[in-house]
């Protein structure tokens, strides 16, 4: 796991070994220059809630002004219409003149030329007036968004476990300086973790699938089986990977050296012999099993070199007595003798 971003170690809850559960709080980082983020971001969402507050109350003062002016512009007219309709009736008497009476008709169109002017600087002005406070919205949206990913960012800081598991590897400390994407702890989902063992290409195929296993440990022995065994041979021994079948302790890392024993179907003795001292001279060398009748058989077993001076091999025997003899000086399959040099 890694440092989410720049910061200092203010907190550290695990351990080396340690065992986790998912959502435990595995370490805080905090970061000053995000905190100052937060407090400037959070000072402009109050300053633009403001703004947005005393913008909307001037629309809505202008808005009521608008709606004024028309209805004063509706009465003008209605007064215009009354005075155009008397005017009428006192120049049919003959009281006025008609151009009183023209400039009282001129003076009632243009009252309605005037609330008609009002009527769509109204539905215009709505118009403005809704698209401005969707405006406004957004502004405070925006800040707001700005604040949530900040804040989401600083919580990205508590970092905490994504499984069960243990902790194999801590490479931070309380207070450390740490930059964004520095290793700070390895953890090992431990309900995957696989047993890898080497074993001796001479033994490869006696393995199968499935097979029992136990893999030994200094703290306890853990029942297994084999799950997939790698046939590329490197240094003389295939690798053999092991599932294990019970829970996983929580005294197992994921790091550490393992034996294990592996069942196969049927048993097999591995038999030993003494290295002769002048192995080295010969380049290959013929076994023979000595039998009943003192008659020293060649056989077809092969063997290996060990790290004890010995050489190795598990073919079964057919008697108790094994001689190695260099091949340049057998001539026969079999050789005769009453007395002779051989190891058991």
């Amino acid at each position: 796991m890694s440092a989410p971003s720049d910061g200092t170690i203010k907190a550290l809850k695990i351990r080396e070994g340690q065992t986790i559960s998912r959502g435990d709080i595995l370490a805080e980082l905090s970061n000053y220059e995000l905190e100052q983020k937060i407090h400037t971001a959070q000072f402009e969402l109050l300053n633009t809630v403001s703004q947005v507050a005393i913008d909307k109350s001037n629309l809505a003062i202008r808005l009521s002004k608008v709606k004024s002016e028309l209805g004063n512009a509706s009465m003008q007219l209605k007064q215009q219409q009354l005075e155009l309709n008397a005017n009428k009736i006192l120049a049919e008497d003959g009281i006025i003149s008609s151009i009183r009476f023209k400039q009282s008709r001129m003076q009632f169109e243009q009252s309605k030329l005037a609330l008609e002017a009002k009527k769509t600087e109204l539905v215009l002005f709505k118009e403005a007036y809704e698209q401005q406070l969707i405006a406004y919205k957004n502004k405070v949206q925006l800040a707001e968004n700005q604040i949530e990913y900040l804040v989401a960012k600083q919580s990205q800081l508590t970092l905490t476990a994504k499984f069960d598991g243990v902790v194999s590897q801590n490479t931070s400390k309380l207070g450390q300086i740490v930059k964004q994407g520095q290793p700070l702890f390895e953890l090992i989902e431990t309900n995957d973790l696989l047993a890898k063992v080497q074993v001796p290409q001479y033994s490869s195929e006696q393995l199968e699938k499935g097979q029992k296993a136990k893999i030994i440990t200094p703290s306890g022995n853990i029942e297994a089986e084999v799950d997939y065994i790698d046939t590329v041979i490197r240094s003389g021994s295939i690798n053999v990977f092991l599932t294990i079948n019970s829970g996983t302790p929580n005294w197992l890392r994921s790091d550490q050296a393992i034996e294990a024993h592996i069942y196969t179907s049927e048993q097999q003795a591995t038999y030993s012999v003494e290295k002769p001292a002048d192995f080295e001279k010969f380049e290959h060398w013929s076994i023979f099993e000595v039998n009943a009748d003192d008659q020293a058989v060649l056989t077809r077993i092969s063997f290996h070199e060990t790290q004890e001076q010995q050489l190795s091999f598990k073919e079964k025997l057919g008697s108790n007595y094994v001689l190695l003899i260099p091949s340049e000086y057998t001539k026969k399959d079999k050789i005769n003798f009453e007395l002779g040099y051989f190891n058991d």
